[in-house]
């Protein structure tokens, strides 16, 4: 996938610009996990807050993330307010109490494997397998191990030269049969519940969140400010831009959508 150029890109508008009558029938929240929830890689006690009282005002939760089934499993069953969510980018609904059921194809996990062997053999990637593999039902994912876009670009089209799509967040490098989508992953999820899209707000922080930000599948999308210094890496951009990064960009949006 081709990086557009820097003047091609249309910027987020800022959080403040957000009219009151956009959030005026939104009821869901479908939001990342890493980097968006966490501060410092931690889920802090003012992130339960917050969800707490977005439940207490009807609001509903949804963790839409890269980590795996089983951890999102937990997130799903502590989590204030969450009751389900979407694991591995898009691939598995996650419900506490039921197996994980399939929001796209199954990959031949095997395969991405190989692929991922081949880049660490023949292209010295340095590639090293999460420490949650063991709880990944589809995805493949390695540790980011503080790569910058320049080496993971290079991964990227290493990978598709293999027939295999890579992508990233904060944390993770993921190797894909197909273009990683978590936002296609939640409309499945949306239309299996009856839940109107255009009742969801949209919440990512990381290029692997692109998904989220397509435009027209959703009633409004949000990116925290991580998103803005790496937009020409992002599929799609969001509507609007927290200036707050990670988590307190979340407890910002929080703050509009509870009226403050």
């Amino acid at each position: 996938m081709p990086s557009p150029r820097d003047e091609d890109i249309r910027e987020p508008r800022p959080l403040t610009e957000l009219r009151s009558e956009r959030v005026a029938t939104l009821r869901v929240i479908a939001t990342d996990v890493d980097g968006t929830l966490t501060r410092a890689g931690k889920l802090g006690p003012d992130l339960l807050d917050a969800l707490a009282r977005l439940s207490s005002a009807g609001f509903r939760v949804i963790p839409i993330s890269g980590r795996p089934a089983g951890e999102v499993m937990g997130l799903c069953r502590y989590l204030p307010g969450v009751s389900f969510g979407v694991a591995e980018n898009g691939l598995l609904e996650i419900e506490p109490d039921h197996a994980p059921r399939w929001l796209g194809e199954v990959p031949d996990v095997e395969r991405l494997r190989a692929v991922g062997h081949h880049l660490n053999a023949a292209h010295d990637a340095g590639l090293r397998v999460t420490g949650d593999a063991f709880c990944r039902l589809g995805d493949v994912a390695y540790e980011r191990d503080g790569r910058d876009e320049t080496e993971l670009v290079r991964l990227r089209e290493l990978a598709e030269a293999e027939g295999v799509h890579l992508i990233w967040s904060n944390v993770h490098v993921h190797l894909a049969a197909q273009r990683p989508d978590k936002g296609a992953g939640l409309l499945r999820l949306l239309a299996r519940r009856g839940i109107d899209p255009l009742s969801v707000v949209t919440v990512g922080d990381a290029p692997n969140d692109g998904g989220l930000f397509e435009p027209e599948r959703f009633g409004l999308t949000i990116g925290t400010a991580d998103v803005v210094p790496q937009r020409r890496w992002f599929s799609a951009l969001p509507e609007f831009a927290t200036a707050e990064r990670e988590v307190d960009g979340f407890l910002a949006l929080t703050g509009r959508l509870l009226g403050g």
